[in-house]
């Protein structure tokens, strides 16, 4: 897939592209919509485009400190844009000078150099200087430049209208598996295997300490039925497997810092170093503090054996 960064002037695209914009935080069922929709407006020829924005524009207007932290971080926004059938990644920054452009000033500066046939956008987008730019604003313009312009209404779920926020209040309270209902897929972060404590691996539990996910919006502590794909470093093919995996603070050993380790099923083998996408499944209970090792030992067979019912696994299938 075609990536650019835009700093100022985009650049120009030879290709005639149908253009989806958002902030796509999560590329959650709602924004797979709006790119089913660009797919449909896609003519013979024409590439399959989306413009987003960096930082999170609630984070550059409010500094909000919560969406410093997102769903998709790029690089996973890469891949599951690609997925989808993107072909071509722009990201604006959403700095002051693109702040301040007028919706006249985006549409006729943004839309022609990317070789634009056709936009796509939510019923919600709002863009230029104060968000004063509305999808009427856009079609007007738009029309001007002989530009097609479809608006996406939005997706409803139980009620609700599917958005990154709700997402994120699920992960807040631990409720992985509404937000995978929202996602259309279960909730996941990439992280590198670094060194931890080591303790797990001397009450018999040896556990992934992943490190690298600082990017990523952090679900509730607690412990968690999860699945995990081994990334293999510059190959495409990934071995998945089942596990459990602690989200918080380990008050049992007095921990200071907010970690996500997990514990593979069945697994046995180095794994510094290795990159791993971890899924979350299910949320199996809070986070709590124990007597001892010991008593923290038989919680986390229990927490195995909740696993495996939870997922129907068997004792032996918990990889592949």
């Amino acid at each position: 897939m075609l990536f650019h960064e835009i700093h100022g002037m985009p650049p120009a695209s030879e290709v005639p592209q149908v253009l989806a914009i958002g902030k796509f935080d999560g590329v959650h069922i709602g924004h797979q919509a709006i790119l089913d929709a660009a797919r449909r407006a896609a003519g013979m020829g024409e590439r399959l485009a989306v413009l987003s924005f960096e930082p999170h524009p609630t984070y550059a207007l409010t500094r909000n400190p919560e969406y410093l932290r997102t769903l998709t971080p790029r690089a996973e926004k890469v891949r599951l844009l690609a997925e989808l059938g993107v072909g071509a990644y722009y990201v604006a920054q959403f700095n002051r000078a693109f702040q301040s452009l007028t919706p006249d000033a985006f549409v006729h500066t943004y839309l022609p150099a990317l070789g634009v046939r056709h936009v796509v956008v939510g019923d919600d987008f709002r863009f230029g200087q104060g968000g004063s730019g509305t999808t009427d604003v856009l079609r007007k313009l738009a029309q001007s430049l002989d530009i097609g312009v479809t608006v996406v209404p939005p997706v409803v779920e139980s009620g609700h209208k599917v958005g990154s926020s709700q997402i994120r209040s699920h992960l807040a309270a631990g409720r992985v598996e509404a937000a995978e209902a929202l996602l259309g897929r279960p909730y996941a972060l990439t992280g590198t295997v670094v060194h931890g404590d080591k303790r797990g691996r001397l009450i018999g539990f040896p556990t992934a300490n992943l490190g690298g996910i600082d990017e990523y919006v952090m679900p509730a502590s607690g412990v968690y039925a999860v699945s995990v794909a081994l990334l293999d470093e510059g190959a495409s093919s990934e071995s998945m497997w089942f596990g459990v995996l602690n989200a918080g603070m380990r008050p049992t050993v007095e921990g200071t810092t907010f970690r996500l380790e997990v514990h593979l099923l069945g697994f046995s083998g180095d794994l510094y170093g290795r990159q791993c996408r971890v899924s979350f499944l299910r949320r199996i209970r809070d986070e709590r503090k124990f007597a001892g090792l010991d008593e923290l030992k038989a919680q986390i067979a229990r927490d195995c054996d909740v696993t495996r019912q939870l997922l129907g696994l068997s004792q032996t299938h918990v990889g592949e």
